[in-house]
């Protein structure tokens, strides 16, 4: 009996984070399904006609989107920290004169 009443105890939390994970899956499935939907436009858009998810050409064409978006984001990384040093530096060379 206390073993189950102990678990018992547990009970709400248990629940609580069955239902937080599921929150989290159905919100993962939706954003998986809303960039699914934009990279099928785009294919449609690139091509003229509606492509098959599975079909090397849209596999490629979904490579290079994710190049691209790879490219950009560490361009911007990059400018970032150039402009941190640029800070920092005559921040540095203000101080020492």
């Amino acid at each position: 009996e206390k073993i189950i009443a102990a678990n018992m105890a547990k009970m709400p939390k248990m629940i609580a984070d069955w239902k937080k994970q599921k929150r989290e899956a159905k919100q993962k499935q939706r954003e998986e399904k809303i960039k699914r939907d934009k990279l099928l436009a785009e294919a449609r858009e690139r091509f003229g006609y509606a492509l098959d998810p599975r079909s090397a050409k849209f596999k490629e064409m979904v490579a290079e989107i994710e190049k691209e978006e790879k490219k950009k984001r560490k361009l911007l990384k990059r400018r970032k920290r150039e402009e941190e040093q640029g800070s920092a530096g005559t921040a540095a060379a203000e101080s020492s004169q």
